[in-house]
This record gives C-alpha cells, sequence and structure tokens, in this order.
C-alpha cells in the first residue's frame, strides 16, 4: 500500500490526512474523464472538448435540456442552486421550460442570489453547462484538493457556488473562454465554492472536493484548464486557469493538471487573488520556488495517472509513447513526470479518434481489460460490481465504464455551427448523434421527457434504449459488442455525410432561416436514429438469446456459442477436470453407454406422441425399451464399477464432446 501523509486545511485548521491509494479501491461519485484537442491539433481546425459523466452508483437525471436565449428585465437576480444527482436535478421554469415543475413538483430553493444580466445566451445543459449558441463549450472532472468546502444550507456551510451554477453561468454570459474563467472565478470567490461532493463536516471527502474543467471557443478558438477549490477557513475559493498551446492534446482524469505557473503572463494565466497565500501559509509551497498548483493544492494518485497516459498515447502516439504507463502525476521527480498536456501533429487528431478513445478499454496494452479470467470467457471489460470492504485492491480504471450516464464531444465551431456529439450511457456501446449548438429549439421529446429516469424504465426515454443495450451486451460482450459498434459507426458516419448536406442546404439562407433548418434536420436525424437504436435492441434479445446465434427460422439458422479454449482449459473453471460425484472420471467406454441411453430416452420421448389408436402397439414398445432402459443401467452400473476397481484407463476428452 501506498500511504500519503498530507496537511489539509479542515475548519481553519492545518490536519494530516492519510490516504490510502492505488490499491486501496478509490471511489468518486462523479469521476469523469476529459479529452480535449487543440484548434491546431484537430483535423477540422476547430477545438474539441468532450466528457464521459461517470456518475457512479446514485440515478442521475438524464435529461439533455435546452436553456434558450432570453431577457431579463432590469433588478432581475440570477438564483444559485444545490443541484440534484437524481432526477430532476432542478426545477426552474425561470431557467429553462424543461425545468419546470411536472406533477406536484415543487421549484428549488435557491442558496443565493447574484445580480442578472439583460440578457443570457442559450445553451445545451446537462449536470454542468456543456455548450452554447456562440460555441463555448466544457467538459467537467471531479478532482481532489487540500480544502474542502460544504453549500451554505448545511452546517458548516459557507458557500453558495457549485461547479454546476458557475458553468451555467459562463454559458449565459459568455462567448469567449477568457470570459467564462473570469466570470466564474469572480463568483466562486465572491459567493464560496463548494464541491456537492465533499462529503460533510463530521466526514469530509478530499478525495471530491474540487472541480476541473476544460473550456473551448468557436472565435478566437482558444483551449483553457479550469481548477477550481473552496479557500481558506472553508469559504471563498482559490482557482487557476492555464491556456492550452493550440497544437496540443489534453487529459484530465479526476485531479488537478495546472503545474509551474508565470503569475505576471496574463496571456497564458488567470487566477484568484492572492493564489499563492494559503499555500505559502500551509507550507505547501516556498515562494522563491513560484507556484506549481497542482503540486501545491492537489494529492490524487492511482486513479488519475494511467488514463491520462492512455489517452495521450492514443492522440498523440509520438509523444505519448515517450511516457512511462507507471508514472504517477504527483511524482516530480519522474524523469518524464505526465504533462497537462502534449503536442500532437498538425491536423492529425480526428472527430473519430476521440470517439474510439471515450470508448477505450486499454486494448492491446499490458492493462486490457478484456483479457484475463476478470474479463470471463467473452472479453467483458466491465468491472460493475464492487469488492468486500475487506478487500483492498483496485481494478484499471478504463476511460469507458459501465456506471456512465453519457458521454459526448464538443467540437467549437463558428457561425452557431458548433456541434454537440452526444451519446447516452456507456460510451463503448452508444452512438453520437449531432445537436447544433445554435439550435433554434430543444432536442426530441425522448431527450428530456419526464416519463421516464434511471429508476424508471420508459420506452419514450432515450436513454433507455442504450443503457438496455449496454446491459444485454454483458451476456457475450466480444459478440454483442461488435455488432453494437458497427452499429454506432454506421450511425454515426450517416450524421458527418447528412450535416454536408443539411449546412449545403442552409449556407443559401438567412443566419435565422439557416439555423431553423439545420435544428430541424438535426431533431429529425436524432429521432430516427433512436427508434433505429430500439429496434436494434429488439433484434439482438432475438439473435443472441438462450446462450445461442440465431439468424433464421431454418435449421441451419443458429450456431451455439462457444467458449474459448483458453477459458475452457482453466484449471479455475474446472471444465475439463470432469469430475462427477463418485469422484471418478468419466472413460469413453462410459461415455458410449451413457451415449446409448439418451438415444432410447429419445425413442422413449417419441413414443409418449404416437396416437391414442396405436395405444398398445405402443405400450408394448414401451415395455421393450423400458428394458432396454434397465439394460442399458445395468450396463453402466457394471462399467462405472469396474472404473472403481481398475487404473490406468484412457480418460475421455469430454472437450470433444462439447463441441
Amino acid at each position: 500500500l501506498r500511504f500519503i501523509i498530507l496537511p489539509v486545511m479542515f475548519r481553519g485548521k492545518a490536519m494530516d490526512l492519510t490516504v490510502l491509494l492505488a490499491i486501496l479501491g478509490f471511489s468518486s461519485s462523479s469521476a469523469c474523464s476529459i479529452i480535449a484537442v487543440g484548434k491546431d491539433a484537430s483535423s477540422s481546425g476547430f477545438p474539441m472538448v468532450s466528457h464521459t459523466d461517470d456518475a457512479g452508483g446514485a440515478s442521475a437525471d438524464i435529461r439533455l435540456v435546452r436553456v434558450p436565449r432570453k431577457r431579463w428585465p432590469k433588478g432581475s437576480r440570477r438564483p444559485l442552486y444545490k443541484w440534484n444527482d437524481g432526477y430532476p436535478r432542478v426545477v426552474s421554469a425561470a431557467l429553462s421550460p424543461e425545468y419546470a415543475a411536472d406533477g406536484d413538483q415543487e421549484e428549488s430553493t435557491p442558496l443565493g442570489y447574484i445580480p442578472q444580466v439583460e440578457e443570457t445566451w442559450a445553451y445545451w445543459d446537462t449536470d454542468y453547462g456543456v455548450q452554447n449558441e456562440w460555441g463555448l463549450s466544457m467538459a467537467e472532472s471531479t478532482s481532489s484538493a487540500k480544502t474542502v468546502g460544504w453549500p451554505a444550507d448545511q452546517p458548516g456551510g459557507y458557500n453558495r457556488a457549485g461547479i454546476e451554477d458557475l458553468s451555467k453561468i459562463a454559458m449565459e454570459r459568455c462567448k469567449t473562454a477568457r470570459c467564462a474563467i473570469t466570470t466564474m472565478g469572480q463568483i466562486a470567490v465572491e459567493q464560496g465554492f463548494y464541491s456537492a461532493d465533499s462529503g460533510d463536516p463530521g466526514k469530509p471527502d478530499f478525495a471530491d472536493s474540487s472541480e476541473a474543467l476544460v473550456i473551448a471557443d468557436a472565435d478566437p478558438g482558444d483551449l483553457w484548464i479550469f481548477n477550481v477549490m473552496t479557500g481558506k477557513n472553508n469559504a471563498s475559493a482559490i482557482w487557476a486557469a492555464q491556456r492550452v498551446p493550440p497544437d496540443h492534446v489534453v487529459a484530465v482524469a479526476n485531479s488537478f493538471t495546472i503545474r509551474k505557473m508565470n503569475l505576471t503572463d496574463i496571456e497564458n494565466f488567470l487566477h484568484s487573488p492572492g493564489v499563492e497565500d494559503l499555500a505559502l501559509e500551509m507550507g505547501w509551497t516556498q515562494s522563491q520556488a513560484g507556484l506549481d498548483f497542482l503540486g501545491a493544492y492537489g494529492f490524487l494518485d492511482g486513479y488519475v495517472d494511467r488514463r491520462m497516459w492512455r489517452i495521450f498515447n492514443l492522440l498523440s502516439p509520438e509523444e505519448g509513447s515517450r511516457l512511462d504507463p507507471n508514472t504517477l502525476i504527483s511524482d516530480f521527480n519522474a524523469t518524464r513526470p505526465l504533462p497537462s498536456s502534449l503536442p500532437a501533429a498538425k491536423g492529425s487528431v480526428t472527430l473519430r479518434m476521440v470517439m474510439d478513445a471515450l470508448r477505450d478499454h486499454y486494448e492491446g496494452t499490458p492493462y486490457d481489460l478484456t483479457q484475463g479470467m476478470a474479463s470471463g470467457p467473452f472479453s467483458n471489460p466491465n468491472r460493475g460490481a464492487t469488492a468486500p470492504k475487506t478487500v483492498k485492491g483496485q481494478w484499471e480504471r478504463a476511460i469507458s465504464l459501465p456506471r456512465t450516464a453519457w458521454s459526448f464531444i464538443n467540437v467549437a465551431r463558428r457561425g452557431g455551427r458548433s456541434i454537440l456529439w452526444f451519446g447516452y450511457d456507456a460510451p463503448h456501446g452508444t452512438a453520437y448523434l449531432p445537436f447544433y449548438g445554435g439550435a433554434t429549439e430543444g432536442a426530441p421529446e425522448s431527450y428530456h421527457s419526464h416519463e421516464g429516469s434511471m429508476s424508471k424504465f420508459s420506452t419514450k426515454v432515450a436513454w433507455w434504449a442504450f443503457n438496455l443495450i449496454n446491459q444485454y451486451q454483458d451476456l457475450n460482450f466480444a459478440l454483442i459488442n461488435t455488432d453494437v459498434r458497427r452499429k454506432a459507426a454506421e450511425f454515426e458516419e450517416d450524421a458527418m455525410r447528412s450535416m454536408d448536406q443539411w449546412e449545403a442546404e442552409a449556407d443559401g439562407l438567412s443566419a435565422a432561416h439557416a439555423m431553423a433548418l439545420l435544428t430541424s434536420r438535426s431533431n429529425n436525424f436524432v429521432r430516427a436514429k433512436v427508434d433505429d437504436w430500439w429496434n436494434l435492441a429488439w433484434s439482438l434479445f432475438a439473435k443472441y438469446g438462450r446462450y445461442q446465434i440465431t439468424f433464421n427460422e431454418t435449421e441451419t439458422g443458429w450456431k451455439s456459442m462457444q467458449y474459448p479454449a483458453w477459458w475452457i482449459h482453466s484449471p479455475d473453471v474446472g471444465f475439463t477436470l470432469s469430475i462427477p460425484a463418485q469422484g471418478m472420471q468419466f472413460t469413453e467406454d462410459t461415455v458410449q453407454k451413457l451415449s446409448h441411453l439418451a438415444q432410447v430416452e429419445e425413442e422413449l420421448s417419441l413414443l409418449r406422441r404416437q396416437n391414442a389408436m396405436e395405444m398398445t402397439r405402443a405400450v408394448h414398445t414401451w415395455s421393450m425399451a423400458l428394458g432396454v432402459v434397465t439394460l442399458g443401467m445395468s450396463l453402466l452400473l457394471g462399467v462405472m464399477y469396474k472404473l472403481g476397481l481398475s487404473h490406468g484407463q484412457k480418460s475421455f476428452q469430454v472437450e470433444a464432446l462439447y463441441h
């Protein structure tokens, strides 16, 4: 075990926190991953930011909500909410008609208010703001820190701004990443920042007490990393932001990643007032060394590092291959420490590469979750259940998880044509479908319906189509997921081709009419593809049910699923041991006698179905068959008796019988 003794700030005092990491089995309630690509590294010339919403064991509100553009009366106030994880995440008709009360739901009570601006922009919303009409795009990852804070509605809580509201307010008010950072930072400092996953004052959760965002804009096409945590005395906030070079790729996996900061370089670094003060007071940094934000304020090992290594290897193979997969992000003495970003060849990173990275389980590496006994006979990478609390250990943490509620890739394009590629449930079993950032209306009803939730099944809710397939493919992941990924690729390629056609059609229209057309085309496409995904689910049930593969109704229109040789031969499986209750091995002669008896039983079954008019003949034949059975059983007992007395007989390979 690796023990890290950390001085942390709790209730205004320094205390030691013993953190058991790596094989201890770290778990975060919102442990999401971010992959981002600078505009020069991107094959499209536009920056991309992606997010997996790995909701944990609790349910999540699975709605993709459209918050409309809106003008506000002078003197209006913007509420700050304590957002729920489960449905409904908030009830607020003022924020969006899609957040209005349904049935007996009551309006959410704000934690506080800030002055409202004259006009707010339209955007796509989930737990966090996703993408607005100007192409401002975000992705989130809960992180660890040496401070912790709680919302003002509970004892010991002094704070009113979580990352949920901060990200949404930035979407409402900003067009650029720089504006988003300064807006969120100012509100966090003034209102106090808290993480929704900070536990409570009686049991603070430092492992989930901070947040990281990666933010992209369409114009000028920048990419920024934003890290924020609670400030001194469990109040206010400390934050830092770093601009990413445009030819770089970014990986964030539940940790701060901003390292050495040049506090005078305002073109590339932004930060809260007195960003060094608490670190200097607590001895977390030395003034002459400059501020390493992660080194001063973060601490997480063992749950972060392999994902970062894998993302860099997938998207920047030349640079990523130089990294050690066993390097810890906090190992400041490493020969080549894990960086916050890496350069990639110009135009080398495609949308498809990012989609595939989100679906990754370390395939083809020494950490491949589809290989080995834990993956079962059918290469299942999912490790959904938990280990007993007395057992210490940890699975490799893949990018794609069975508990992912949704994932997306934002492409920050100009002219209102930014794209949100949104996929429900685990990335390895989803299809990413396109929504325009400048959409003139919300997504199809199944994306924000009140008819169902994670705890209530409904065929009127799109999430369930994807979740159903993801659950079912665990029956034989290797076979079924191959079909699923093939279909997903078809959908995604169809979407890319269709978008070219839609946009060519829209080019001759006014901006308003063009966006209305693109919204209609996109929604119709998504609606049809969700229907097709439901049909895929039903077809998979028919094709792979009963542990058979069924193609049609003919005698030869099926075949059995087959266990792989490595698994069936394993002593842990026990198949080839073939030990019956008497402790004796079956011999070839024994199996021949059993086969003869099986034939007799088949004849008996046929005789039972004879017409009543032939009853006499049937009874006679049946009596003869019983005699044969008796004789056969006698032979079998005799053989088994001989088996118990003799040794060295040639064992029959039961595996041949299986095939």
